[in-house]
Order: structure tokens, then C-alpha cells, then sequence
């Protein structure tokens, strides 16, 4: 195996680690263990098609679901890319509520800031 490839597993397990991680997160309703994984200019495009642009406004939306029927769904990764610079990353797969009937795909983009993945964008189809 190649020092490149091996490097580009390393960070796609960094990046699977930290989504499972952020779903665990979601399942405590534990809005500042989701949101660590958030840049500050993050955008959302949820899966009815609502957009969020900012942490601060997603914090303030995390903590209104969380205060109200919370949501417990997951993001369970079919795959993970590094771009070639090594600081861009896609990540896509499933995602579905285990409180509800909704379901859907998501892809996401990921930024590697200080040598730490962070959530750049996020994207969710609900294919209900």
C-alpha cells in the first residue's frame, strides 16, 4: 500500500469516526457534541429542502428540536473521498430517522482546519 493511500484511509476513518461520533451525539440530544463537528459558515439543506446558514442559526434550531418531540436519526456513510490537497473531503450515504418513517440520502463536505475534519456543508434528500 502507498504512503497516499494509506494517508487518504487514515483520514476517511478520521471522518467515519467523527460522523459516528455526531450521530451518538444526536441519540443524547447533545446539541454542543453535534455542533463540534460544524464550521462556523456551515450551510444545511435539510431534507424537506429548509436552509441554514451559520452555526449560531443551527445551534438555535438544534436546541429548539431537542426542547420539543426530539429526533433521533443517523448518517451511516456508503462512502468517503479525500480530495487530493488533503484538506477536502466528500462524504456521502443514508440517512433515517429511527423515530419516524423518514429516510433519504445526504452528502456532505468536510474541511480539514488545524488537523481537524469539520462539516463545511450538508445536503439531505428525503426520498419519502
Amino acid at each position: 500500500m502507498s504512503s497516499v493511500s494509506f494517508f487518504k484511509r487514515q483520514e476517511e476513518e478520521a471522518i467515519r469516526l467523527s460522523r459516528m461520533d455526531s450521530n451518538m451525539a444526536i441519540s443524547n440530544q447533545d446539541v454542543a457534541g453535534v455542533a463540534k463537528y460544524w464550521m462556523d459558515d456551515i450551510i444545511v439543506i435539510s431534507g424537506e429542502g429548509g436552509q441554514y446558514s451559520g452555526k449560531a442559526k443551527l445551534l438555535k434550531t438544534w436546541k429548539e428540536m431537542f426542547a420539543g418531540k426530539p429526533p433521533l436519526f443517523e448518517r451511516i456513510p456508503s462512502a468517503i473521498v479525500i480530495g487530493d490537497s488533503g484538506i477536502l473531503a466528500w462524504e456521502t450515504g443514508a440517512w433515517s430517522y429511527k423515530t419516524e418513517s423518514f429516510r433519504g440520502n445526504y452528502s456532505a463536505m468536510w474541511r480539514k482546519i488545524d488537523g481537524v475534519w469539520l462539516t463545511q456543508s450538508e445536503l439531505f434528500v428525503s426520498l419519502d
